[in-house]
């Protein structure tokens, strides 16, 4: 089997040219936004590829498949599926109608016709054969082998294939009966088109498409593409998407992403994702297409302070990174990638009982701390929650000071325990500084005994627990809210508005940050969340 290598090369504004390989059983992911110029480079990779064997799958397609068809000759079929007419001498005025990156590609028909041509002459073929030879192998083609792929990927459904037409039968026990293939679904009728557009591409070619993730299942987009590579590893593929998930899926590739797009100069600003910038590749793919300076967040994706953060935080990418670690390693990370740092990082973590030294440090490292001990206290700080009441139409007064009381029986109640997270907290730091300091066995040693020697468990336990006993005495909604960490607070908060339970109010508070009626609550959020600049 030849082994391709076909190179290519794109203009950008700085830089000079990027020159490409593509090579088969390897693949080129290109990943861009809507608006970055993604279709328009796969057209301009199609013609600096058009001395070899190419073929492009435009992300504007129809997916409607006739349940028969006309059969022709393979010649004509073949010939009508490349270039978009069985006479036709090049791709641009027909396949392309003179518009290669916006016209909307209609060749289902011709992708059917090449099929049932190519398997016909095969079958004809071994016909023939047999007479002479009765024992000889039965020939696979390719639609029995889109078959294979299909229902490997479909189990529930198995392709019939008739003469000139594909039903599809379900595999079940209640009787289904089969259906013609103009009802399957997209996801069904996706499958089938990339399968067949990939199985009848001519030997050694390079494979354009765009949007390999359209209309398909998450979780078989992947085992869809890995099976189209396995019966084509003659071939080489290029991927353009903005899907990021089936960016990183795609382990034998090189991932370019895409920032911007110069029409009247046909250059692309483009770069190679970096790797091993300490992000998990999932987030790198996401930050280098941002366009806005990135904000490192805790918490996961949907959770209540991902939810505030990207109404507060408006000019900002939000990236959830879980933990208060991952937060202030990703700053880090993000800062020290020469392509990443271009749009700057800011990070946001809770309070965490941290004390002034450690904010400042943390601040000088470009993460910002929250006035409270845990993101959902911002819901409960008294100015915020008066808003919280008004909007609920419940007297703003009376629910502030039920939620005082509550507030300060449950921290009473928990002073201990929470005395002693803190304090467990603080010999975790104290350690932490240990791991990142030692070097070899005696600096371990001694940054040990060192770090060791300044810890002292009771005097942590205790002098928090009279920070936190004085605050409740005083009845200091914000300075309690500072100290105390528990998320079931806001069930209580719930109960006083009136709400079900606590993710009723989540729920709630998303929709107002998200509206018109929410207007006076962002404004409360804004005075107590850390200006964080651009």
């Amino acid at each position: 089997m030849t082994s391709i290598a076909y190179d290519f090369t794109i203009q950008r504004p700085v830089g000079g040219a990027l020159k490409l390989t593509l090579e088969a059983g390897r693949s080129i992911i290109i990943i861009g936004a809507n608006g970055s110029g993604k279709t328009r480079l796969g057209v301009h990779i199609e013609s600096q590829l058009s001395a070899h064997p190419v073929h492009r799958i435009a992300a504007q397609k129809s997916l409607s498949l006739n349940d028969s068809i006309n059969l022709i000759s393979l010649e004509r079929a073949d010939h009508n599926l490349r270039f978009g007419h069985p006479e036709a001498a090049n791709k641009q005025g027909h396949r392309w109608g003179n518009k290669p990156a916006i016209h909307f590609l209609s060749d289902f028909d011709a992708l059917l016709q090449t099929l049932f041509a190519k398997h016909n002459e095969i079958a004809s073929k071994h016909l023939q054969e047999r007479k002479v030879d009765p024992n000889i192998p039965v020939p696979t083609t390719d639609l029995d082998k889109l078959k294979t792929i299909w229902d490997g990927l479909l189990p529930h459904r198995t392709l019939k294939i008739g003469s000139a037409s594909i039903k599809v039968l379900p595999q079940s026990a209640n009787g289904a009966t089969e259906y013609p293939g103009s009802e399957m679904s997209d996801g069904e009728r996706a499958i089938f088109y990339f399968l067949g557009q990939c199985l009848v591409a001519l030997p050694n070619s390079a494979l354009i498409i765009d949007e390999p993730e359209a209309h398909i299942h998450r979780a078989i987009v992947g085992p869809l593409w890995d099976a189209i590579e396995k019966a084509r590893p003659d071939c080489g593929f290029v991927y353009i998407t903005h899907d990021l998930d089936f960016a990183v899926s795609r382990t034998a590739s090189t991932k370019y992403f895409i920032r911007a797009y110069d029409h009247q100069a046909s250059k692309w600003e483009i770069e190679a994702l970096p790797e091993d910038t300490g992000l998990p590749e999932h987030v790198a793919a996401e930050l280098v297409g941002s366009r806005k300076p990135v904000l490192f967040v805790e918490g996961e994706r949907g959770s209540l302070d991902v939810t505030i953060y990207r109404h507060q935080y408006a000019n900002f990418t939000i990236v959830p990174s879980g933990s208060c670690e991952a937060v202030i390693h990703s700053v880090a990370s993000y800062r020290n990638s020469a392509v990443l740092h271009r749009l700057g990082a800011r990070g946001v973590v809770d309070g965490d009982h941290r004390d002034a030294t450690e904010v400042a440090f943390l601040l000088s490292q470009g993460v910002h701390v929250l006035p409270v001990a845990e993101v959902e206290n911002l819901l409960l700080l008294p100015n915020v929650f008066t808003v919280l009441a008004e909007l609920f139409l419940c007297d703003a007064s009376t629910a502030v000071a039920n939620l005082k009381s509550r507030v300060m029986q449950e921290a009473a109640m928990n002073l201990d325990l929470v005395s002693t997270r803190h304090t467990i907290r603080q010999l975790d730091r104290h350690l932490k500084r240990v791991e990142v300091k030692a070097k070899d066995l005696a600096t371990l040693t001694s940054v040990y005994s060192t770090e060791i020697a300044t810890i002292d468990p009771s005097k942590i336990f205790n002098d928090f627990k009279t920070k936190l006993q004085g605050s409740i005495a005083s009845v200091d909604l914000s300075a309690v809210l500072a100290l105390y960490d528990n998320k079931g607070l806001l069930a209580h908060a719930a109960t006083i508005l009136g709400l079900k339970d606590q993710k009723h109010l989540m729920e709630k508070v998303g929709r107002l940050l998200g509206g018109d009626a929410g207007l006076k609550l962002r404004d409360e959020l804004t005075k107590v969340l850390p200006t964080i600049p651009i």
